[in-house]
């Protein structure tokens, strides 16, 4: 499954960024996505379910600002994910990161050739991208959750 999650992803990748989207790309539209709109449309592609048996992507809401409030993303997402130690993360798994001082941003771990990766629809680059997790955002990772 965690092959699968990563694929998926990645199939998400070139996506245009947009808060509170859940629109992937296709051949003639840009789509329009944010980070939980990622974890979102993979969940719901896939069918994926929480540890209480229903499906992830009926959790997922739009009612949120750019500066989301930290405490509840993550008690909503211990109540539907599997938190894990970040040490112990694996392609497939969900990382909470720290933008602008606060654990705001969520990213699919994936596996490259150097190491990990990270697949997030990512503001800056205005879309869904794949990069190395490296130092500089490892740094950042404040929680992990597995999915099932």
């Amino acid at each position: 499954m965690t092959h699968d999650i990563v694929v998926c992803a990645r199939g998400w990748i070139g996506t245009r960024f947009h808060h509170q989207g859940r629109i992937k790309k296709t051949d003639t539209h840009k789509g329009g996505v944010d980070c939980l709109g990622l974890l979102a449309g993979v969940a719901a592609e896939l069918s994926l379910r929480g540890p209480d048996g229903n499906l992830l992507a009926a959790a997922d809401e739009i009612n949120y600002s750019h500066q989301s409030d930290a405490a509840r993303l993550q008690k909503k997402l211990a109540q539907f994910l599997i938190p894990i130690d970040a040490a112990a993360i694996a392609p497939g798994d969900i990382v909470l990161l720290c933008v602008d001082y606060s654990p705001q941003h969520l990213a699919i771990v994936s596996n490259m050739p150097d190491g990990f990766g990270i697949i997030h629809a990512y503001a800056p680059s205005r879309a869904v991208v794949e990069h190395r997790l490296d130092n500089w955002w490892s740094k950042r990772i404040e929680a992990a959750y597995r999915i099932f």
